[in-house]
């Protein structure tokens, strides 16, 4: 007898668990699971319309050097791409792969919801990145919430401690608990987890990267411009850079997409959108005004930052310095959970893409890509 009461009770919480997953949106994220790296994925999704223009390519279309083939065999590479003065100078894809594959973005998306603050800035619907986010958030969060500026969310430095003492660090779902706070940011949005924005002023200032920083920045812009995210993006970015339609995935329980992951797109398509910002969407109609540009390419920062990497206003910086090799300088990239990365050297007018299953060697793959240009 006292068997049987245990089980009913062990069986009794278990559906208690059940019901309270299904009623807090939960479910959905369990049954769909975190989103696969190859499209198609489970999930729902908006889309992203985009103009689909050709990408020019260089008459000599390049393989990768033997170096290069290593590093893109060893690390688990779907696909790697250069773009060398506008045109595609090197395309390799593994097996399964190829020109029209979908790639998840994973937190490469990061970089273009930052890229769009900064053009909400631009267009004077932000009047500082100084400013406390409250000025345009004005019931959102708490009060300590509401004085932080704009740019301590850009930079991953809001004193925010939403996911750095949960089993949810890093944005890595399949790991992380289905009832945890960034579980239940992805499933029902940043707008039902607002009473959980306390930042703790000893860690403003502090480099935390944390998914709900750009989350917020998301809502920012809805906010802003009285529009969807995904309508954002299309309008001002991945539609005048030439990609194709690509699906960006929402929230279970909401329309919003989330601003920190998961942008299915080709590769090909994230060569044009790097080259977008790199040349700031050409001289005709550019995308920032030239300050604003220099401040997301980080060019006030010094060499001696950059040799240990420097996040910046959601774009990361680095330095190639390497004894022996051609390729010297400063370089801007963007990067997404498993070493996806969006290289931009402007120096060079060079755009390197990379997707994978886990991370390559950063240097040394765009230094074998720049190498493979110019093997004999």
């Amino acid at each position: 007898m006292f068997l049987l009461r245990l089980s009913l009770i062990v069986f009794a919480i278990f559906c208690a668990g059940l019901a309270a997953a299904y009623a807090s949106g939960i479910w959905g994220l369990m049954s769909a699971g975190y989103p696969r790296a190859v499209w198609p994925a489970l999930g729902a999704y908006e889309t992203v319309r985009g103009s689909s223009q050709p990408l020019a390519r260089h008459p000599a279309l390049r393989s990768l050097n033997a170096h290069g083939q290593e590093i893109f065999a060893t690390s688990g590479s779907r696909a790697l791409l250069a773009l060398k003065d506008g045109r595609l100078a090197v395309e390799t894809y593994a097996d399964r792969i190829g020109p029209e594959t979908r790639l998840n973005s994973y937190s490469l998306v990061k970089s273009l919801v930052g890229a769009l603050v900064l053009k909400a800035h631009a267009e004077g619907k932000i009047s500082s990145l100084e400013d406390p986010i409250g000025r345009y958030l004005v019931s959102f969060g708490s009060n300590g919430f509401r004085q932080i500026p704009i740019r301590k969310f850009l930079e991953m430095r809001s004193g925010v401690d939403f996911e750095r003492n949960s089993s949810d660090k890093g944005g890595h779902l399949t790991h992380a608990n289905p009832f945890g706070n960034l579980a239940s940011l992805h499933a029902d949005g940043v707008r039902a987890i607002a009473g959980r924005l306390e930042p703790k002023p000893e860690l403003l200032g502090q480099f935390s990267y944390q998914n709900v920083n750009s989350a917020i920045l998301g809502h920012l812009l809805t906010e802003l411009y009285g529009r969807p995210l995904h309508a954002l993006l299309s309008e001002k970015i991945w539609y005048p850079a030439g990609a194709a339609d690509a699906f960006w995935l929402r929230h279970i329980e909401t329309t919003d997409v989330t601003p920190y992951c998961c942008l299915y797109a080709t590769a090909r398509d994230w060569v044009k959108v790097g080259h977008f910002l790199m040349t700031n969407g050409g001289e005709e109609a550019p995308f920032l005004p030239e300050g604003l540009k220099r401040q997301l390419f980080g060019t006030h920062l010094q060499s001696s930052d950059l040799a240990t990497g420097v996040y910046g206003l959601h774009l990361r910086h680095n330095v190639l310095d390497r004894d022996g090799e051609d390729l010297q300088g400063r370089f801007s990239y963007m990067m997404g959970q498993g070493g996806q990365v969006v290289y931009m050297m402007p120096e060079r007018d060079l755009i390197v893409v990379r997707f994978g299953e886990e991370h390559a060697l950063l240097h040394s793959t765009l230094y074998s890509s720049w190498n493979s240009l110019h093997k004999e």
